[in-house]
């Protein structure tokens, strides 16, 4: 834990992955964030993945904090937020509109308990329109209504390209952490507390927006964006190339022309560099697809781990598709810490971290996720519950 959101408090009343992502990075940028969850289950996602000791899909989305288990459809309940809130400093939620008015945690009824508070929303496809009321899921929002999904699946395909888990829901999450990092500088800077809304939707085209920019402005500048399939790409250069064993090597090589004689030594094919049909840059985009056959077959001669070796003085930037216990073994996740220990279980746990590190320190060992309601105790008697009024809580069900 980084230390640079050392006394800030924040409140969440949020579920599922997107808006816990916030909760999760402020916790891990120092601030003590409190989520509160339905005494009931709790939080859904709790039950969604992992049937072990450690559940990583919540350790994901809530290591670092503390969690309250507290019925809010309750006046008790609703007393126990509005102790909360009134010395937090940030409110993040993920509810729906109707969730909000009826459990009295809108902007307004949140502000009348702390004038000062900032006011974070996390939805599915912003707050105004016809949708700003319903409801989103990452594959949803951030991946088919954006047009992610559409742009990558190739025609022909027998159903559409599928996102791998939690896309939108980790770049939304990021962005409306570091929105709420702004408005803190901006309060202690000027004392006016800021209200923020991001969405999925948003997310995704945020992820979405070189092709997206170029569309909108293809009359004023803008490019095709059009999918091309690997052999009709105009710089081979940039492109992807299948090894002896069937694994893939991508070149991105955005500048190719000082890289060029160095890829045809690499290959073992040094003749390619003086040849007239792919000498510069200007040959090689009107002989594409001649060029992408030249390379296919130079690196369907090797091996991936041949070619790990023979490309290592390469000049140009180049990277394997890696597998995913490729990348847990990568070294260079191990020596920046991207992955970390989860302190807490018991048991070697790890976790992505999120991707910010300060003062040239990896984040780890990141905290544990809360269990269901662990710190409910502990947390009301730092709001002035007496042991008296927490066995009385819970002996009417408000609290867990």
């Amino acid at each position: 834990m980084y230390d640079v959101l050392d006394g800030v408090r924040v409140v969440e009343v949020s579920a599922w992955l997107f808006a816990p992502t916030c909760g999760a990075i402020l916790a891990d940028w120092g601030a003590d964030v409190v989520k509160i969850e339905p005494v009931e289950g709790g939080d859904p996602y709790r039950g969604y993945f992992g049937t072990g000791r450690v559940a990583p899909t919540i350790e994901l989305a809530n290591h670092g904090k503390r969690s309250v288990a507290v019925d809010l459809r309750t006046e008790d309940g609703r007393g126990v937020l509005s102790k909360l809130v009134r010395d937090a400093d940030v409110f993040v939620t993920s509810l729906l509109p109707e969730s909000r008015q009826r459990l009295r945690i809108d902007l307004d009824d949140i502000r009348a308990e702390n004038p000062n508070i900032i006011y974070a929303r996390a939805t599915g496809q912003g707050i105004r329109g016809p949708e700003a009321e319903v409801g989103g899921f990452d594959l949803a929002s951030a991946w088919a209504r954006s047009g992610i999904a559409n742009y990558l699946t190739q025609p022909g395909a027998t159903q559409p390209v599928r996102q791998p888990g939690g896309t939108g829901d980790c770049v939304g999450g990021l962005s409306l952490a570091g929105a709420v990092a702004a408005a803190l500088y901006k309060r202690e800077r000027t004392g006016i507390p800021s209200e923020i809304d991001t969405s999925l939707m948003h997310a995704g085209l945020w992820m979405f927006a070189v092709v997206l920019n170029m569309e909108a402005n293809r009359d004023v500048g803008g490019v095709d964006m059009t999918r091309n399939s690997r052999t009709d790409m105009a710089n081979p250069l940039v492109n992807s190339y299948r090894t002896k064993d069937d694994r893939w090597i991508w070149l991105v090589v955005i500048q190719p022309d000082p890289h060029w004689e160095s890829l045809c030594e690499h290959v073992g094919r040094p003749e390619l560099a003086t040849d007239e049909r792919f000498a510069t840059f200007e040959a090689r985009t009107r002989n594409h697809r001649e060029c992408i056959r030249e390379l296919d077959g130079a690196f369907a001669s090797g091996t991936l781990n041949e070619w790990r070796q023979r490309l290592a003085t390469f000049s140009g930037v180049w990277a394997v598709c890696q597998t995913v216990p490729e990348i847990l073994s990568d070294p260079q996740v191990t020596a920046n810490g991207y992955l970390s220990p989860i302190d807490g279980h018991g048991v070697e746990a790890r976790s992505v971290t999120s991707p910010v590190q300060f003062d040239q320190t990896p984040l780890g060992p990141v905290r544990a996720a809360p269990e269901h309601g662990q710190q409910t105790e502990e947390i009301l008697l730092e709001h002035d519950y007496s042991w008296d009024d927490i066995v009385a809580l819970k002996n009417s069900g408000v609290i867990l």
